[in-house]
């Protein structure tokens, strides 16, 4: 991922011990709709309904489409449901394999190793 001027971006500080970096992501919503959408959906997983660990997702990947960073297209997940949601539409649903794949990677950091149970690798991604 290269960064670009005029972007905004957000730090996302993961333990060193887990990647032995510091994360760079794209802030997709801006900060008056993930506020609206953490409202929207009752500060619960719109998935599951579980409180807490919550990341604002896209339902449309496509950042081609007007509504990409609309309230609409957005809801609330867990990084578990999030990780899910990236690995299981990787290279689908507007999600490119390349930038999709550094997505999948940090959400996997971003698990502690006991909710990673069950799930499959980052680095089984084609």
């Amino acid at each position: 991922m290269s960064i670009e001027k005029g972007k905004k971006y957000e730090l996302v500080v993961v333990s060193a011990s887990a990647m032995g970096l510091l994360a760079i992501s794209l802030c997709a919503f801006s900060k008056h709709i993930r506020r609206a959408i953490k409202k929207r959906d009752g500060y619960r997983s719109a998935e599951s309904g579980v409180k807490g660990c919550l990341q604002c997702a896209h339902i449309n990947h496509d950042k081609k489409s007007p509504d990409y960073n609309r309230l609409s297209n957005g809801r609330l997940l867990t990084v578990r449901e999030h990780y899910l949601d990236h690995f299981n539409n990787h290279g689908t649903n507007g999600l490119n394999k390349e930038d999709n794949f550094a997505t999948v990677k940090g959400l996997w950091f971003m698990l502690p190793k006991s909710k990673r149970k069950g799930l499959p690798r980052w680095d089984e991604l084609e």
